[in-house]
Formats: C-alpha cells, structure tokens, sequence
C-alpha cells in the first residue's frame, strides 16, 4: 500500500492569509475576532471570525472567476493554488482527486438574494443554483486546473475536512489516485445562523473578545462563528519522491466513526470520541505526541472531548492544544486549519497555546498548551475533529 504524504499547503484563514502568516499570527497569539456586523436585533457584544474582505480584494483573481464564484469557492482556489504552488509539482490530470468539505455552501449568499426576491424575480441571477451549491468549491478547482480525477464533495459537519483527507488518502494508498487536494472551506457568517447558534445557547455570550473564546476552561459558554478555507497536496510517496519533493508530513492513520446518539449534543462520556481516536491511532501504527483538539468551547462538547482525551492517553499527560481562541469556529475547515499548524508545529519544534483559556476542568489529566507556546519537539500528533450529527473524525500525521 502506498505512503501517502504532504507536500503541499495553503490557507485563508481570519487570522492572517498564507501558510507563513498563518503560523506567526499563531505563535503570536493573535484572534480573529470581530463585532458583528448589521447586527440590529442580536445579542450586543457579539463577534464572529472572518476573512477580511481586504484580503480577498487583494487576490488577482480572473473577472470571470469572481463573476461565477461565490465566496466559499474564493477560499478553495486560493488556498488550493497557495497548495499547488508550495508543493510545487506538474499535476496528472486524470490521477487527482478533489475531495473538499463544506457544510452548506454559499448560504449568505442565498439568504441575501431570497431578500432580493421580494422586489421581484427579474433581479435573481440565474446563476444562483451554480453559485451555492456545495460541490462548487471542488468543481472549481478541477476546471481552473484541468484535473479529471475524482470530483468529491464531503459533508459531515465540522469533521468535513477531516473526512475529506482522510478518504483522499485512502484513494491513494488504494491506487485509485496519484495525487489529491483536500481540505475544507466554510463561509456561514450571516446573522441568521448566528441567530439560531444563539438562540440555541451554543454561541459566547462574551463582551471581551480575549475571553469570548475559552476551550477547556471551567467558564467557557460556547464558540465562536469563524470562516475561511484550508487545502493540503496529498501524494503518493513514489510520486513525490520520484520528482524529488519536499515532504511536510505525512498522513499515518485515519478514522471516522458516529455517536448515534443526539442531533447536536455528543454521548457525554466520550466513549465514541475515544473510540475514533484509538482507530485512528491503531490505523497508524505509532504513538502520538501531541493533540490538536477540537475543543470549541461549548460546555457539553468540551467535557465529553475532554473525557475521551483522558481514556485514550491515561498513562501519561499528553500536551493538548486548540486552535479555537484564536481562529474561532470555522466548522468544515476547523480540522486542516488545526492539521496545518500541526505540521508547522513539527518543522519548527513549537505548538501554539490555546488562547483565552485560564482555568483549566479540574477533570483533565492531559497538558493543556496555555499562555504562549511551547518548545516542543514532535514527530507525530492527532487532530480532532467532531460534529453536529455525531460525526466523529481523527487524523494521525508524522514528520
């Protein structure tokens, strides 16, 4: 079977654009976080993450692109051509796959343009159907880079990204796939998803954006709405190594499982979050070093995360990390965003802290990063990443 590894990567994320940018916003603690916009009727002292416009106007991108892409789509070509170009390499067309994770699709845009309809049909873009459809991402990048391979949309919630590497590495250590780009894109900031989070109690209700964003923390009242995309170059090892590539990581084990248990809540005990872990852990033969958790913030979903940490690493107190304080929630995109700092974190000998964490559950038995990064030399880490649904995914990388 063959090895399949990373040799590329880019991101667009609310904290800074670009995989280098990225790393030092990390490293320097920054967040994403800023009040809501057009917020008449929400909770004052609301925030959410976004990608600046700025930075998206800043993008050389093609009049036709911008005419037939809508922003989700914006953050999968250009983090899959940040990815390309790290990596690199002469794509085979008929040998890529494109597997990327998206909940639902171009969702501000079709609430915005169901307004529009109010003053009359003749200003709805026929396009629209084309425009937020969730499989656009995927498509777009094919055509804007000729690749016939496997064409794949994943959806399944915030472990979408996840998903999406781990089957595009199951299709080339199968052989059915020389290379893949795979990650996730997620664009749900509009008032009335942030509405229904709120009024569901899963959302902070934090006036001080430092603190708004707590994972793990005895205080912590829910997540924060983020956005942004995230895409890595899987190949096969003869591939890459036959054209001489730089090598970032490499994918050891995956696993997906489900809860069956409640619509949004996880089975309290973890039982399954541990379980998937061990399968990934089992599927990659090796020991892991370090965790990049979940860990929104939510109340019920730290705890049970929290627990299934403690049953999978019980002899030791392994360090653990979340990205969330600083990135906040960007649910299909969450889990390579957290698998790209990961990587960063075994080139350069460092894991980020988990920002705005203070008081640690007195329940965790693991090393929980706080108040600045740590020094620390590893060649292997998992990422979580659990969703709405009891979609539950875990990714094992090495150096």
């Amino acid at each position: 079977m063959e090895e399949v590894l990373v040799t590329g990567a880019g991101i667009v994320s609310p904290i800074a654009p670009g995989v280098d940018a990225y790393w030092d916003a990390l490293l320097s603690g920054r967040h994403g976080f800023t009040p809501l916009p057009h917020a008449s009727g929400l909770p004052a002292g609301g925030y959410w993450a976004a990608v600046p416009d700025a930075y998206l106007a800043s993008q050389d991108l093609p009049p036709e692109f911008l005419r037939n892409a809508d922003r989700f789509t914006q953050y999968a070509v250009i983090a899959a051509a940040q990815a390309f170009s790290m990596a690199g390499m002469e794509l085979p067309p008929a040998k890529t796959a494109v597997l990327v994770g998206n909940t639902m699709g171009g969702l501000p845009l079709l609430t915005e343009t169901q307004m529009q309809l109010a003053s009359g049909s003749r200003h709805i873009t026929p396009k629209l159907m084309a425009l937020v459809i969730p499989n656009m991402a995927a498509a777009r990048i094919s055509m804007n880079w000729g690749l016939q391979g496997q064409q794949l949309t994943i959806s399944t919630a915030c472990a979408s990204s996840l998903d999406a590497i781990g089957h595009a590495a199951r299709m080339i250590e199968r052989g059915e796939a020389r290379c893949a780009i795979a990650g996730g894109v997620e664009t749900l900031l509009t008032p009335v998803v942030y509405a229904s989070l709120e009024r569901a109690g899963a959302l902070s209700r934090s006036a001080d954006p430092q603190r708004a964003a707590r994972p793990f923390d005895v205080a912590r009242d829910g997540f924060v709405m983020g956005d942004g995309g995230a895409m890595l170059v899987l190949e096969a090892a003869s591939h890459a190594r036959g054209r001489g590539a730089r090598v970032l990581g490499r994918i050891r084990g995956y696993a997906s499982m489900a809860d069956g248990h409640h619509l949004t809540a996880p089975e309290p005990s973890g039982r399954y979050e541990a379980e998937v872990m061990e399968a990934a852990i089992e599927d990659a033969g090796c020991a892991v070093e370090a965790v990049y958790a979940h860990a929104t913030g939510t109340v019920v979903g730290d705890i049970a995360e929290l627990r299934a940490i403690n049953a999978t690493f019980p002899e030791h107190p392994i360090p653990v990390t979340s990205l969330r304080g600083h990135l906040g929630h960007a649910m299909a995109a969450a889990g390579v965003m957290s698998a790209i700092a990961g990587i960063l974190g075994m080139e350069h000998g460092l894991i980020p802290h988990t920002l705005g964490t203070e008081q640690v559950e007195p329940e965790a038995g693991f090393d929980l990063i706080l108040r600045k990064p740590r020094r620390l030399r590893y060649e292997t880490f998992l990422v979580n990443a659990f969703g709405f649904g009891g979609q539950n995914a875990s990714l094992v990388l090495s150096g």
